[in-house]
Formats: structure tokens, C-alpha cells, sequence
């Protein structure tokens, strides 16, 4: 009779054992990369910077972040810092953006952020994204630098640069 008991809960046990190979929970930690950095036009913008950073969970189950904490350089002048509670759901095997505002540190000017509003400029953005996963709370360390053209969007190449001519 034991045994019979044994092997009833040796069948239950199967099926969470084949979801993951040798029953063992395979979890791997999000990466985060710098999508995109916004300037607001008017000094009186509420959020005068934006930081979007692509968010990829490669694991087949969801995650979500916790906390978010990031610094922001320009042609290596610092510009501000961001650190807060965040609660963003990353789905299951996706990439996820996660725009965040940024509120420039007390020493970078209007006028200093106004001169980054055009041409090509260096970045570079460090931080650190808190995940809760089914194994507990990870702590995610990032980086990343590269150079970035600010100013109006480009027009798309098929459509015309000023009012049309008639023939």
C-alpha cells in the first residue's frame, strides 16, 4: 500500500519535473539597454529629460522590476540622476520599453541642456534595475555608452522636403 502511495505522488511530481529540464527552475537575469534619450524643447518642460531603456526578459515566465536607479552623461558632463520605486511587468520572452523621466541634477542649466538639443553627442547611462522573480529579488547592473544625434526627427526619404510643385 505504501508503495502504491509512492508511486501516485511520483506521477504527480512528472509533469512540473518535464517543464524544466531535470526539475531544476532555469533562470536567467533581464538586460537592459539604453533605447533612446529625449530632451524636452522648453525649459519648463515637467520632465525636461527621458531616459528609455529597452527592457528584455529572456526567461519563459514573467518578471517585473522593483526599483530603478540610473545616472546620465553627455559629452561626459554629468546631467542628472534617477532613483525610484518602479513597478513595470516584463511578459514572458519579450523586450519591453520603459521610458523614465529624469529630473536634471541642480548644477546642468536650461541653457546647458538646450546646447545638447542638436547634432550628435556622446552618452553613457549606469544603473542598476531591482527584479522580483520567482527566486527572489535580483539586482541587475547596466551600461551603456555610445553617441546619439539629437534634434527633430528626420523626414522619411519618400516624402518631399517642402510644398509640392504643380506642373
Amino acid at each position: 500500500m505504501r508503495r502504491c502511495r509512492l508511486l501516485e505522488k511520483t506521477w504527480v511530481l512528472l509533469p512540473a519535473m518535464a517543464c524544466t529540464p531535470l526539475g531544476l527552475w532555469m533562470y536567467q537575469d533581464p538586460g537592459v539597454t539604453v533605447s533612446r534619450v529625449r530632451l524636452g524643447s522648453e525649459p519648463t518642460d515637467s520632465a525636461p529629460v527621458v531616459v528609455a531603456l529597452d527592457v528584455r526578459n529572456p526567461n519563459d515566465y514573467g518578471v517585473s522590476t522593483t526599483r530603478v536607479e540610473l545616472r546620465l552623461a553627455l559629452d561626459d558632463r554629468p546631467i542628472g540622476r534617477l532613483d525610484r520605486a518602479s513597478h513595470v511587468a516584463l511578459p514572458q520572452v519579450a523586450t519591453s520599453t520603459v521610458a523614465l523621466p529624469l529630473v536634471p541634477d541642480r548644477a546642468t542649466s536650461a541653457a546647458q541642456l538646450r546646447a545638447f538639443g542638436s547634432g550628435v553627442h556622446r552618452f553613457l547611462v549606469e544603473g542598476r534595475a531591482t527584479f522580483a522573480t520567482p527566486i527572489g529579488s535580483r539586482k541587475v547592473r547596466f551600461a551603456q555608452e555610445g553617441q546619439l544625434a539629437f534634434g527633430p526627427p528626420a523626414l522619411p526619404a519618400s516624402a518631399p522636403a517642402g510644398p509640392a510643385a504643380s506642373p
